[in-house]
């Protein structure tokens, strides 16, 4: 016989009954929708018992349809009618996590790059950490900066022996009274910073580190901080400082959405504070700027030295003669870059009707751009009218060993990104190195190998790579030392080069760029998605009737399903043409389709 159970009650939850805040009782909220559309900012009620807790830049847990959300306080605010608001459930934060002036930036960014605020919170602001948070709160001391008045800014061109971190350190200790904001390329260069005493902002730490370094950075009213491309976002006020090391790095270019880059957020930003760029070599949109007054060039470092240009014979001799006075540098390009041709009879490199360089795809003199995706059968010279095509691609794999064989009593150096070599050693050695690897040091002599491979390269800014890593490579040479330099001596690298200036010949590549609708005075969006997508959002931008300074480049197939078109627009239209591709997305959302794949400005588009 079964054994009956006693009954029970079922107890019934009751909801507690919340009062509203006194006084600012609403709070415009941003929250993570994860739809794309839904990017518009909702209001809620402020309860009284966690009133304290929430202001302008609190994280917050909201109610949102059935299920709880984060979100950002954008406002908070008095009036209004409270009919159908729901109260906000909880406070995440403590603090406030951004400033009103961050989200100031953050609403320009999100405009330039078309994409919801909320994308560019999350890139800029590290995950929430309680424990992080709680370190700094325990920690944080406020003090009261008076405001300098003037902004600097300035872009300092670090020649033969100007070094970056002499230069660096001098701004800060000339900016003790006020905050220091460093943004470079590599955690290998914020080691170097670190060393000197800057508090870091890297992924590579800890969550609850990394939280608190950055409410330390954002909120402190003083300090030498050094962080990589996302560190940009943090707040400054006008008598700090905002120095960005070799921007035209392709590490300061974020990959994700928004595909935003260090340059430009730094300059949307310049109203605000000083900015600094520090490189051996700028991009062309500083150069650009430098040029019409808006940036002030200063020139740090100018030694001697003696620059040999392409001579197979000489190689030997340099390094044989560099080895009797000191260590010797030979920097070889990179292995696997996609590479382009030049003609073998008048030694010109092979474009495109648009600008960009072609690469061979196969046998023969069949060609492909990669920017406008137009494929021929075969080339001709547009120069010589010749047929001889000339790839510029070198293996690097055997160097060390056949210098290591040419000079057996010398010690042989290999430094890659494999196996890299931090610092050189006090003796006398031959280091052999790719782009960025070089070892800390001094050099009697400088070789800049592999010149037409790495000049000949395809994609938008892979000069602007090239000059960079010789640039670096040539601050490493003492005073009176050799430059090998593996290109003709007439090519305008080669004299620039010998000028210790790239300005004429930067100011040529601007106005070829222009020639071709490329940057500087050019923006590019970069669109994908499938064949049927592509061609509706072609037909949808061509029906806005577009300024006559906007080509569309494409269809482009990229694989079998994805195809790409590319928007050239002036940089006088802002991002007029990016608001469009904007709202395009946020119909295809609203409709429930697939959003099209967006790229604004983007460093490479192989």
């Amino acid at each position: 016989m079964a054994i009956l159970k006693p009954l029970k009650l079922r107890s019934e939850k009751v909801a507690v009954k919340r009062s509203i805040s006194s006084s600012n009782f609403i709070v415009d909220v941003l929250v993570d929708t994860k739809v794309f559309h839904l990017d518009e900012p909702y209001s809620y009620l402020v309860p009284a018992d966690i009133s304290e807790e929430i202001e302008i830049g609190s994280l917050v847990k909201v109610p949102f349809g059935r299920v709880y959300a984060e979100g950002l306080v954008l406002d908070r605010r008095e009036g209004g009618s409270t009919a159908g608001l729901k109260f906000v459930e909880t406070s995440i934060s403590k603090s406030a996590q951004i400033s009103a002036s961050q989200l100031d930036l953050f609403r320009e960014v999100s405009q330039r790059y078309g994409v919801p605020l909320w994308d560019v919170f999350r890139l800029a602001v590290p995950s929430y950490s309680k424990t992080g948070e709680k370190s700094y709160l325990l920690k944080s001391e406020v003090s009261i900066i008076e405001d300098e008045g003037q902004l600097l800014r300035v872009a300092v061109s670090l020649k033969q022996g100007g070094k970056a971190l002499h230069e660096i350190l001098s701004l800060v200790a000339s900016r003790s009274a006020s905050k220091v904001l460093l943004v470079v390329p590599d955690e290998k260069t914020l080691e170097t910073y670190v060393n000197k005493g800057a508090t870091p902002l890297s992924g590579a730490l800890g969550k609850s580190e990394r939280y608190a370094n950055y409410l330390k950075a954002n909120f402190s009213k003083a300090g030498f901080f050094v962080g990589l491309r996302s560190s940009v976002f943090i707040d400054l006020k006008s008598s700090d400082l905002l120095i960005v090391l070799d921007e035209s790095d392709e590490n300061m270019y974020e990959k994700r959405t928004p595909s935003y880059n260090v340059r430009d957020v730094s300059l949307l930003r310049a109203k605000r504070h000083s900015l600094c760029f520090i490189s051996s070599s700028h991009s062309l949109e500083i150069e650009r700027l430098v040029a019409s007054g808006w940036l002030t060039e200063k020139a740090v470092g100018n030694s001697s030295r003696k620059v040999i240009s392409q001579s197979a014979q000489a190689v030997h001799g340099i390094v044989s003669e560099g080895l009797k006075k000191g260590s010797v540098l030979l920097l070889h390009a990179n292995k696997g870059y996609v590479t382009s041709f030049s003609c073998n009879n008048c030694r010109n490199l092979a474009l495109c009707t648009c600008g960009e360089k072609l690469v061979l795809t196969g046998k023969g003199t069949a060609t492909k751009c990669n920017l406008c995706g137009v494929v021929r059968d075969s080339w001709t010279c547009e120069y010589c009218q010749r047929s001889l095509p000339r790839n510029l691609g070198k293996g690097v794999d055997a160097r060390a060993e056949e210098y290591g064989k040419s000079f057996p009593r010398v010690r042989v150096l290999s430094s890659s990104g494999q196996n890299p070599v931090r610092e050189l050693p006090d003796e006398a050695s031959l280091v052999i190195s790719t782009p960025g690897m070089e070892p800390d040091g001094s050099y009697a002599a400088v070789l800049l190998m592999d010149g037409e491979q790495l000049f000949g390269r395809t994609g938008l800014r892979s000069d602007e790579v090239a000059e960079l890593n010789w640039g670096r490579a040539l601050n490493k040479l003492v005073d009176g030392g050799t430059v090998y330099v593996s290109l003709v001596a007439d090519n305008p690298v080669t004299q620039s080069i010998m000028r210790n200036s790239f300005a004429k010949y930067h100011a040529e590549k601007i106005n070829q760029k222009a020639s071709a609708f490329l940057p500087p005075l050019y923006r590019l969006l970069c669109i994908e998605g499938s064949s049927l997508e592509i061609s509706q959002i072609s037909d949808y931008l061509m029906a806005k009737a577009l300024s006559p300074s906007v080509q569309l480049l494409g269809p482009m197939d990229i694989t079998g399903s994805i195809s790409r078109i590319i928007v050239k627009f002036d940089v006088q239209l802002n991002s007029e043409i990016v608001r469009k591709v904007y709202e395009y997305n946020r119909i295809r959302s609203l409709q429930g389709a697939s959003l099209v794949k967006v790229r604004v400005d983007p460093f490479d588009l192989i």
